[in-house]
């Protein structure tokens, strides 16, 4: 019970979190799209069920994003879409 409650007023009901969960949900969306688009940019092993196992496309996807931690998808969606800063002197 202690931990479930905690759970629940620290993580799910947070106004942090939630200020935040359309972004995420923006975030994992970009990512689907990219990774259906640049399915030659999964790792091998989400190739090979594809390609020797017939699994389709969006479900392999959705496989490599669900296996992601939260702190991996958001480093791997600042590398594909944010530009890097530079210094121009």
């Amino acid at each position: 019970q202690g931990l479930r409650r905690w759970m629940f007023e620290n993580v799910y009901k947070n106004d942090i979190p939630k200020a935040e969960e359309g972004k995420a949900q923006q975030m994992i969306a970009s990512l689907y799209d990219y990774y259906l688009k640049h399915v030659e940019r999964l790792p091998q092993e989400y190739l090979f069920l594809m390609e020797e196992r017939g699994e389709k496309k969006s479900r392999v996807v959705c496989d490599y994003i669900a296996g992601m931690s939260d702190i991996y998808a958001i480093d791997l969606f600042e590398d594909l879409f944010v530009p890097q800063r530079w210094n121009v002197l």
